[in-house]
């Protein structure tokens, strides 16, 4: 019998370690100011990112904003089982959030491949389940948060990783716009025909 090695020249890939976050992600607390000055961002549900917040009513001078920086990922405390989490873009740089959006610093992780990650239901809600607090108004702190488990390859296959899941997220995005152009258009025709019939 011949060697299989040399008709399929495969390799394994690269292991998969286990790690805690907090291997990872350092907590940044860099004070900025009052709810009535600061520039406010908020952590949108399912993985949706960081974006700016629309503060209507104003903010408290008794509440402290913290400043996060791009490149920072982020996660809501209260709406960790809604998988709010995300990166701050650089557009938002400086902005300030409240302790209830920490925000790390990354450091040996890919952040796409961190936020597709964590996205994942087999994370936030197996890892959310325990959190203090009610079903509805479960917190998850900060220390919880670094001491849970992930398993992650090297930082080039993350990079490969990430890169690839960006590229497909863009690919259905554009795809979901062209279908909603399409239809648009499916509708407006529709309209039209119908008002000249009557």
């Amino acid at each position: 019998m011949s060697d299989n090695t040399a008709v399929f020249p495969y390799q394994s890939p690269p292991a998969w370690e286990q790690r805690k976050l907090g291997q990872h992600l350092k907590l940044s607390r860099e004070l900025g100011h009052t709810g009535v000055d600061a520039r406010k961002l908020t952590v949108k549900l399912w993985g949706k990112g960081v974006v700016e917040k629309t503060d209507l009513y104003g903010g408290s001078a008794q509440t402290q904003y913290y400043i996060r920086h791009a490149g920072q990922f982020m996660y809501g405390k209260l709406d960790f089982l809604h998988a709010a989490f995300g990166v701050v873009p650089d557009k938002l740089d400086c902005f300030e959030s409240t302790l209830d959006s920490p925000a790390f610093d990354i450091e040996g992780l890919d952040s796409s491949f961190l936020l597709n990650l964590v996205t994942q239901e087999d994370f936030y809600l197996k890892n959310g389940n325990i959190a203090n607090g009610s079903r509805k108004a479960k917190r998850i702190h900060e220390e919880t948060f670094l001491n849970m488990e992930i398993r992650a390859p090297e930082l080039v296959e993350q990079r490969r990783i990430g890169a690839f899941l960006d590229r497909l997220d863009s690919l259905i995005t554009l795809h979901q716009r062209k279908y909603c152009g399409v239809v648009s258009w499916m509708l407006g025709v529709a309209l039209v025909r119908l008002s000249s019939e009557k």
